[in-house]
């Protein structure tokens, strides 16, 4: 069963916890400092901190709930304040700036990933985005996602980014679709190419790595990183990846009997029909 979590101290997740409510009968009931919602065929949860510092939740929750997966509903901020629906895993490098710890990962959903992706219906003013791996919480051992609204309050409380939040989530908490898997390495945050592939082909995604990782990240990361996505193959975005960066790619796909594909190769071979 998958379990939804919300933040009181979230404006985004609010609305999205709000919409849900409308939609699917609940019963509620407290538990420690928790508010826990029996919905239709799952479980949500809010709790009083920010998500990102959530660390270790999955183990408080299993003392008195059985779940097997999380989606975090969550806001996204930005500088450039963009209106955004965002979706990614988390973990860190070598810096824990904003919740987790240092090289530790989250262990990813990509097939809830691409179910609720699948499923979201883009508000006409908003844009849909992967996001590359960052923030906390790290300490997560079930599978978990993030899913976003962003980028600034105007946009957390947008009742209509709300729903289309809410209603994807309701859908891909029912689906046991099963997709092909893979990490990624390279390419901007906002993981263009990542996006185009998980939209278009039967592929989907665990962790991905942004080109402001590459002198950070390691052989052994991206080991620990395919392991923990359970992924079939390493994607490349061939327009960012350098020698360097290759060779450690290359280290870690030959040391777990990985295949490694450029992105355009993905696309022109899992075509997704239709």
């Amino acid at each position: 069963m998958k379990l939804v979590v919300f933040s009181k101290d979230d404006l985004a997740s609010q609305n999205i916890k709000n919409f849900i409510l409308t939609e699917v009968s609940a019963d509620e009931k407290r538990v420690e400092d928790y508010t826990i919602y029996d919905f239709d065929g799952f479980l949500g949860v809010e709790i009083r901190e920010r998500l990102i510092y959530a660390d270790f939740l999955d183990e408080k929750l299993s003392k008195f709930l059985n779940f097997d997966e999380i989606i975090f509903a969550s806001r996204h901020s930005s500088k450039d304040g963009r209106k955004i629906l965002t979706a990614h895993f988390t973990g860190n490098l070598d810096r824990a700036d904003y919740g987790g710890r240092t090289y530790s990962l989250a262990k990813p959903s990509p097939d809830t990933l691409k179910n609720y992706v699948l499923s979201l219906d883009v508000p006409d003013d908003f844009e849909f985005s992967l996001e590359a791996t960052h923030h906390g919480p790290s300490e997560i051992k079930k599978k978990s996602l993030f899913v976003e609204i962003g980028s600034t309050e105007e946009e957390w409380k947008d009742e209509v980014a709300g729903e289309a939040v809410g209603k994807a989530i309701i859908e891909a908490v029912k689906s046991e679709k099963e997709w092909n898997k893979a990490i990624s390495v390279g390419g901007t945050h906002y993981a263009p190419r990542q996006t185009e592939i998980i939209l278009e082909t039967t592929v989907t995604f665990g962790h991905i790595f942004a080109k402001y990782t590459f002198e950070s990240l390691t052989p052994e990361f991206l080991i620990k990183a395919y392991d923990v996505s359970e992924a079939e193959f390493i994607v490349i975005d061939e327009k960012s990846v350098n020698a360097k960066v290759k060779e450690k790619i290359f280290t870690a796909a030959q040391k777990v009997g990985a295949e490694v594909l450029k992105s355009k190769e993905v696309k022109r071979s899992f075509k997704i029909e239709r």
